[in-house]
């Protein structure tokens, strides 16, 4: 199984954590669409990998108490200055809390970095109290698959992250031995420039590749190969297309 670094993890987005929030639309999407399945009011509520926290002052008007985890330092004080929260900083494929502590659990696409997705939607669900939900987004296997292509005609090297299949979370969800459903959605995102991905990519310090990768900088006549490579829409922008999983877990 593909180990995610967490330390390099934590760097990246600590890195990112000032530019964060101008590359993060496809997490604004994700997460609006997770937001139609939590409850109108809580008394306890956790954004988990809460990144800058862009959500914390939305799900803070439906807790009183709203606690955000996040592997990077700096992203937590990013969504400090956003909200009235209680930062964690933790890995969270160690929850730090108790079991039926929680009235929901929003977690927009953070699941992609666990090592462990079973035991991440096992653990965190069942930090639920009675009556809670967790809603939860997630990248499937297929997203970003046109760069993925592009630079298999450069290299043998991995450039993309792996993601989950949708049967294999399928199987991960009953094993919870919960209520659950999951639906499917596909985003598009459109690019004058590949150069405006690569650099939201980076931006939201999703570049992170785990396991075998490329080390050093990208040559000139690779860029301009991978450049022509790209498929282009009518318009002669570059598309990047995300495969999204949409989960409710019941407490």
């Amino acid at each position: 199984m593909q180990q995610v670094d967490k330390h390099r993890v934590a760097a990246a987005f600590s890195r990112a954590a000032t530019s964060y929030d101008r590359h993060n639309a496809l997490q604004r999407r994700s997460g609006e669409a997770l937001l139609t399945y939590l409850p109108a009011w809580a008394h306890t509520g956790l954004d988990l990998g809460c990144g800058s926290g862009w959500f914390a002052p939305m799900l803070k008007q439906r807790a009183q108490h709203l606690l955000a985890l996040d592997l990077s330092p700096a992203m937590l004080q990013q969504a400090a200055t956003r909200a009235d929260i209680i930062p964690l900083c933790a890995d969270m494929d160690a929850p730090p809390l108790t079991e039926h502590s929680l009235d929901f659990i929003f977690a927009n696409l953070c699941m992609q970095w666990s090592n462990d997705t079973a035991a991440w939607l096992t653990n965190w669900s069942a930090r639920l109290r009675p009556g809670g939900v967790m809603v939860f987004s997630t990248l499937l296997d297929g997203s970003l698959a046109e760069l993925a292509e592009s630079w298999q005609a450069l290299d043998d090297h991995a450039h993309i992250n792996r993601f989950i299949t949708a049967p294999l979370l399928h199987e991960h969800l009953a094993a919870t031995g919960r209520q659950w459903q999951l639906h499917t959605a596909t985003e598009q995102l459109f690019y004058p420039e590949l150069k405006g991905l690569l650099l939201d990519l980076k931006g939201i310090g999703a570049n992170q590749i785990n396991g075998r990768r490329r080390t050093g900088l990208l040559g000139r006549n690779a860029w301009q190969r991978l450049n022509l490579i790209y498929p282009k829409n009518q318009q002669g922008h570059c598309v990047a297309t995300y495969r999204l999983a949409y989960g409710v877990i019941y407490g």
